[in-house]
């Protein structure tokens, strides 16, 4: 059964359960999911954790999308960083991977969300409340990050 608001508040106004249990689900392609953008400050931050140059990074880690975006590759149905069900840059990890599951696009109503994240992920059932202003924060430093 849909939630219904009283006002304009969105229908997670009391914050989300979440906490990440690093099993490397969201790494994985799902449907139109296969994608982790990449712009250039990022690319910058990933190679000098690689200790490569960001060129070098760029090559190697990632290919231009249909709009001309950089995104990480995929092998294999997963991200080329994720090994033994574990992110090789979990550290460093790009801010489209850190603020997930808390994107526009799959917040967009209750039943998006259940079916996007609650049906996979075992850390969105459960754990710390994370508050509206923080799902806030996050939605626009992953529409920042994209642009």
């Amino acid at each position: 059964m849909p939630v219904t608001q009283k006002d304009d508040s969105p229908w997670w106004a009391d914050g989300l359960p979440f906490t990440c249990q690093q099993s490397g689900k969201c790494c994985h392609a799902r449907g139109d999911y296969a994608w982790v953008y990449v712009g250039w400050p990022e690319r910058e931050r990933l190679a000098q954790a690689l200790q490569i140059t960001p060129e070098e990074f760029t090559q190697k880690y990632t290919i231009t999308d249909a709009q001309g975006a950089r995104i990480l590759r995929f092998v294999d149905g997963h991200c080329i960083f994720l090994e033994d069900a574990a992110c090789q840059v979990h550290d460093h990890k790009p801010v489209q991977c850190r603020t997930w599951p808390f994107w526009e696009e799959l917040l967009e109503s209750p039943e998006t969300y259940e079916a996007e994240v609650r049906n996979f992920c075992p850390g969105s059932r459960s754990g710390k409340r994370i508050s509206a202003d923080e799902i806030r924060r996050q939605m626009k430093e992953t529409e920042e990050a994209r642009q």
